[in-house]
């Protein structure tokens, strides 16, 4: 179930990398239907990553225990990068691919945390997609419409930032059935 929910959830985010064939599905499907379509596999691949997850005891490597002292602050920066990615933020416009730096970061201190095979290989995989995201994005080198960025949106991002990094380090037992103290 786990590596399933992986292939599913991977591939259907590999699919808007694929100019393609992105556009062929919404032009055959409509934006609507093939935003559904997306959300709908996406979301299947992440329950059955959820569900089949098991962390085991065999560890490829040591735990970095110096990430856990700096774990909020690196946390706070990864959900502030990965929330002005969606807004028109001067992060956004002088951080090049905020979003996949944001998930970047946040694996590689869940990888610094948890060295069992199960983790190593839900979090590296991230891990390679955001890089092939960046790799695609720079390939494309695409010419984006320039957003006027507004510097109450990059204060929102860091009040979202903390909000959210509050949550995540609060709740991330009931998120992820690990506790973090």
């Amino acid at each position: 179930m786990f590596y399933s929910g992986i292939i599913i959830f991977f591939g259907i985010h590999l699919v808007p990398l694929i100019g393609k064939l992105k556009f062929f599905l919404k032009d055959k499907l409509g934006e609507g239907p093939y935003m559904g379509l997306f959300s709908v596999v996406a979301l299947a691949g992440i329950l059955l990553i959820i569900f089949g997850y098991e962390s085991k005891s065999n560890l490829l490597y040591s735990i970095n225990g110096k990430a856990y002292i700096y774990a909020k602050y690196i946390m706070f920066f990864s959900l502030t990068l990965f929330i002005a990615a969606n807004m028109p933020t001067y992060i956004k416009k002088y951080t090049k691919h905020p979003m996949s730096l944001g998930i970047a970061i946040w694996t590689v201190l869940h990888l610094m945390t948890n060295p069992d095979t199960t983790s190593v290989i839900l979090f590296g995989s991230f891990l390679a997609y955001s890089s092939i995201s960046v790799i695609v994005a720079e390939l494309r080198n695409s010419e984006s419409k320039e957003v006027i960025p507004k510097i109450h949106y990059d204060l929102l991002s860091l009040v979202l930032g903390a909000l959210f990094t509050f949550l995540a380090f609060n709740f991330h037992e009931y998120l992820s059935g690990v506790s973090l103290s």
